[in-house]
C-alpha cells in the first residue's frame, strides 16, 4: 500500500515539477512577423506569461460590465498576429502554423477563445482567386 502512495507521490510531483516551462512559455517559439512586437499592448515576456488573464478579464469587463475597450481584445489581438499563409488563405486554429495554436499544442493547453470567436481576421480576406471569364 505505501509503495503505491509513493508512487503517486512520486508521479504528481514529476507533473508539477517539470511541467514548468510550458506553463510560463518558455523557449517556444512563435511564428510573430518582427514587425508586430513594436505594437503589442505589453512585452513579450508579459505576453506570454499573462495574455490568458487579460483575455479573460477583457471577456469579463465586456460581458458583465458592457466595457468594451480595444488593449486586450481578442479581435486586436487576431488583426495583428494571425498572418496568411503563402496561398492567401488563414491558418486552421487546430494547426500549429496559426499563432495561437502553435504554442498551446507545444504546451498542451487548450485554446478555448474560438469555440465563440473567429479564429482569423474579417477584414483581411487575401485568399487568392482565379479570374473569371465570360
Amino acid at each position: 500500500m505505501y509503495k503505491r502512495i509513493s508512487l503517486k507521490i512520486l508521479v504528481t510531483f514529476s507533473l508539477v515539477f517539470f511541467s514548468g516551462a510550458s506553463i510560463t512559455h518558455e523557449n517556444m517559439q512563435h511564428n510573430i512577423d518582427k514587425s508586430s512586437g513594436e505594437k503589442c499592448v505589453e512585452p513579450t515576456d508579459v505576453m506570454r506569461a499573462q495574455h490568458h488573464i487579460f483575455l479573460n478579464q477583457q471577456s469579463h469587463d465586456t460581458v458583465v460590465k458592457g466595457i468594451r475597450t480595444k488593449k486586450y481584445s481578442l479581435n486586436n489581438c487576431i488583426n495583428c498576429h494571425i498572418k496568411p499563409l503563402a496561398d492567401g488563405t488563414y491558418p486552421s486554429v487546430k494547426s500549429e502554423e496559426h499563432f495561437c495554436s502553435g504554442c498551446h499544442i507545444a504546451a498542451a493547453a487548450q485554446v478555448e477563445c474560438f469555440d465563440c470567436h473567429a479564429s482569423k481576421p474579417f477584414n483581411k480576406v487575401v485568399k487568392k482567386v482565379g479570374v473569371l471569364e465570360k
